[in-house]
């Protein structure tokens, strides 16, 4: 490997990670490099739920046995009203698991190096392949592949200002110590409130206010406590399980559809590519998709170019379905809580092939 192309990734996040160790599963002849602005390995927000095809997709990156083993079986949930009126009931086949986990297991099955405290800020293509621009300086590469997240400079410079919009709430997310808690979705006036159970009295939690862009509180705890007042267990519980410095805030935004993902030699994945709204979960679980698939491409003999192409022929469509179908889910769950009640009236087996999606051609 160590006589092989030059392949720098930006971003090791999950999406970056996955990429890296499914390169290693699959014995690509890729030097890896990656850069992340970050100073440690880390990870922004408590867990991360995953469909099957996530799954899948970790399976083919080689890992899937070790994520199942760390994780946390789902099982059976509601979703109901802010009075706690069912309006659903559903076994849905996730698995949770930690984002630290995660990206701990993803790490440890990586044959790269990685440059902490590094950005990359842009790229020029050369005659060799890509200069890769950095916060360090630059670094010439045969091949960039950006998975440096919804802010991706990669994607930037791929399509110079990306237009930005706030879709009208913040989104929390914490860990809670609590036992006995179910999975859970309540929908209140413009209001989300979700509960996944990660197993050993502790739990991920999410919520959804509409608001003004750009808040903070001093005590987003309190904040919450007040705008979910009156609503039934278990969220009071799960917010006073909480401690102050377990919670994250973070506003939504809409991104501008990009125009393509490759440049010759570089591409975008996950949510440099395709960022989404967080209501069904599939962030992480699309970028997973990505990495295995690019992974598998990247492995067969070949220069980057025409991998690249293939990987934005055959994800594109799919992805982008589940980036509308992710708006949908936050209309709805927008709405007045009439049309929350007559949500309940679309069958089970329905909804389940909508939240997962449709596989691409190889197998994700």
């Amino acid at each position: 490997m160590s006589d092989g192309p030059e392949l720098v990734i930006a971003g090791a996040g999950i999406a970056g990670l996955a990429l890296a160790a499914g390169l290693a599963h699959a014995g690509a002849p890729w030097r890896c490099r990656l850069y992340d602005e970050r100073p440690e390995l880390g990870s922004s927000g408590g867990a991360i739920s995953l469909w099957p095809t996530a799954l899948a997709a970790l399976d083919r990156i080689g890992v899937g046995a070790q994520v199942r083993a760390a994780g946390h079986p789902v099982g059976a949930g509601s979703v109901r009203s802010a009075r706690g009126r069912l309006l659903r009931s559903l076994d849905v086949p996730l698995l949770a698991v930690r984002r630290g986990v995660l990206v701990e297991i993803l790490h440890a099955a990586t044959a790269a190096d990685i440059a902490f405290g590094t950005a990359v800020t842009g790229y020029a293509r050369t005659a060799r392949g890509v200069r890769v621009e950095t916060s360090a300086g630059p670094v010439e590469a045969d091949a960039l592949v950006g998975a440096d997240g919804f802010r991706s400079l990669v994607a930037r410079t791929l399509q110079p200002a990306l237009r930005e919009t706030y879709a009208g709430y913040p989104a929390w997310r914490g860990l809670a110590r609590a036992d006995g808690l179910d999975a859970v979705q309540l929908w209140g006036a413009r209001q989300e409130f979700g509960v996944v159970p990660l197993g050993d009295g502790l739990a991920y939690w999410f919520a959804t206010v509409r608001e003004p862009a750009g808040g903070t509180a001093d005590d987003e705890l309190a904040h919450l406590r007040a705008a979910f007042a009156g609503w039934p267990d278990p969220v009071p519980r799960v917010l006073d399980a909480t401690a102050p410095d377990a919670v994250g805030r973070n506003d939504i935004l809409d991104r501008q559809r990009l125009r393509r993902w490759t440049d010759g030699p570089v591409v975008v994945l996950g949510d440099a590519a395709h960022p989404m709204r967080p209501h069904l979960g599939q962030g992480g679980a699309q970028a997973l998709v990505d990495a295995a698939l690019l992974a598998e491409l990247l492995g067969a003999p070949g220069a980057a170019a025409p991998a690249f192409a293939a990987f934005e022929r055959q994800r594109r469509r799919p992805a982008e379905r589940v980036v509308l179908t992710s708006r949908l889910a936050s209309r709805v769950v927008d709405a007045p809580p009439a049309v929350h009640r007559l949500s309940s009236l679309v069958p089970d087996g329905l909804l389940l092939r909508t939240l997962r999606g449709r596989p691409d051609r190889r197998g994700g």
